[in-house]
């Protein structure tokens, strides 16, 4: 398990994106490329990198209009996963939500990825919807299930 102390939040700059892109392209099958989430910074995101003893271990992009939130990246270094950062990033997005007044946050994750939703789970996400073929897979498309956290 990491040791939280050492753990550090700290709003994404563009100095961070060679490290995201290499756990993006770790963590992900179908990673974002760097063009992508360059196109992600402006006055609606709030993007966040997660780190531990000065090593960027994780992140996550977020936009927020009217009140609503939508998580649309975050991903952990595979080589720490399960040893509590993705809890830990995902509640700081809570709570930050929480201190901006947003009412919910809403994400889409890979009916697959049954770690993940299981951690949206603990979080406070209830299922909401599927969407149908959302995703890129090896065999053609996967199905999202489309999670809601309502602050």
């Amino acid at each position: 398990m990491l040791c939280h102390e050492q753990l550090k939040v700290l709003p994404m700059g563009l100095s961070d994106i060679k490290s995201i892109t290499a756990i993006e392209s770790l963590a992900h099958s179908h990673p974002w490329s760097e063009k992508l989430f360059l196109s992600n910074f402006g006055q609606r995101y709030f993007n966040h990198v997660l780190f531990y003893d000065e090593k960027v271990i994780g992140y996550f992009v977020a936009s927020s209009v009217a009140g609503e939130v939508t998580l649309m990246n975050i991903a952990i270094s595979p080589d720490v996963q399960g040893q509590g950062a993705g809890q830990y990033l995902l509640q700081f997005l809570v709570d930050h939500a929480r201190k901006n007044e947003q009412q919910e946050i809403w994400l889409e994750v890979r009916c697959s990825n049954h770690s993940a939703i299981a951690l949206y789970q603990k979080a406070g996400f209830v299922e909401v919807d599927v969407r149908k073929a959302y995703y890129p897979s090896e065999n053609g498309r996967e199905d999202a299930l489309i999670m809601c956290c309502y602050l």
